[in-house]
């Protein structure tokens, strides 16, 4: 056993030196070497274990070329560090994927959002509008009504101060014309200007009197026309002269 190990430990460093001159590729060198390496292979060819010296020759050669496990090491870690590269890339790509269709949905999302606000406020204004179109129809409805009940008001108002003037014109003509062939002077005349027969007490004819003459009050004269004004107040002045005649009658 220790034959073995020593036999492995002195092929190894043989072909370690004899590797030497192959490390940097020189031709000259290269060319040198295959000397003893031809002399290493006749000695290796006629020993018994000549595989187990290959074995070990072959190493101690490899040895020279930049420490052959850590190059392998190297070599390893190079492939698995490109490896996790590209799932780590791959993973990037599909995260950046991701974070588009992410993103892409957070925009459809807020586009349908602002869609649907800009539909609300559009629908909203269109109520507003509708609203304020149906309370000002209202109010020029119920301002027509007004109006045309006030015509009406105002229509009848005329036609009834047309009546009255028209009335009372009329009352005044018909008075006027009764009273100009009564004279107020002469007692029978001046009872009938009061509305009462003779032989009535003072206080009867006061009481007509004052009825009467509340007839022509300033008051009542006022929306009349200076024609009908002046036949009015001849009236009042005979129906006085009718109760000064009465009056000193029956004194």
């Amino acid at each position: 056993m220790t034959s073995l190990l020593f036999g492995a430990a002195g092929f190894i460093l043989l072909g370690y030196l004899i590797g030497k001159l192959y490390v940097r590729l020189n031709p000259v060198l290269m060319l040198i070497g295959l000397f003893p390496l031809l002399g290493v292979w006749i000695i290796v060819s006629e020993l018994e274990n000549r595989n187990f010296a290959t074995v070990f020759f072959v190493i101690g050669i490899i040895l020279n070329f930049n420490r052959p496990l850590t190059f392998i090491r190297m070599r390893l870690s190079d492939v698995i560090g490109a490896v996790r590269l590209r799932k780590l890339s791959s993973a990037y790509a599909s995260n950046i994927e991701e974070q588009k269709h992410q993103a892409q949905r957070e925009l459809y999302e807020q586009k349908r959002q602002v869609e649907e606000e800009l539909r609300n406020q559009k629908y909203q204004a269109e109520q507003d509008i509708q609203r304020q179109r149906r309370e000002a129809e209202e109010a020029i409805k119920r301002e027509t009504e007004n109006l045309r009940k006030e015509r009406e008001r105002y229509s009848r108002e005329q036609s009834n101060n047309q009546n009255q003037a028209n009335s009372k014109q009329s009352s005044s003509s018909q008075s006027s014309s009764n009273n100009r062939h009564l004279n107020p002077l002469v007692f029978a005349d001046a009872c009938e200007i009061l509305g009462l027969g003779q032989g009535e007490s003072l206080k009867q004819y006061k009481a007509a009197y004052l009825k009467l003459m509340k007839l022509y009050h300033s008051d009542r004269l006022a929306g009349l026309s200076e024609k009908l004004k002046k036949q009015e107040e001849e009236k009042a002045k005979a129906l006085n002269m009718a109760w000064g005649t009465v009056k000193k009658e029956l004194k």
